[in-house]
């Protein structure tokens, strides 16, 4: 598989400006979070999910359990 590049320019202040078409595919909204990491061969960028959005793909990954993701959840911020 073949991936097009994406030539940006980072702004003054180290922003970067991610494309429009990219953001559109990808669901990526403004004020959304994203992670930056940085990688051998330059940096990555990744969505962060919320916590819900973790605790929902939790569920029904174990078959028998006394606790309920969304109560982990509320254990997890106390």
């Amino acid at each position: 598989m073949v991936k097009k590049m994406e030539k940006i320019k980072i702004e003054k202040q180290g922003r970067i400006l991610i494309p429009k078409k990219i953001r559109d595919k990808l669901g990526i909204r403004s004020g959304e979070e994203l992670l930056l990491e940085e990688i051998p061969k330059g940096i990555q960028l990744t969505i962060r999910k919320s916590s819900l959005e973790c605790f929902a793909e939790l569920k029904g990954c174990v078959k028998k359990s006394i606790i309920d993701p969304m109560t982990l959840k509320q254990i997890w911020r106390a």
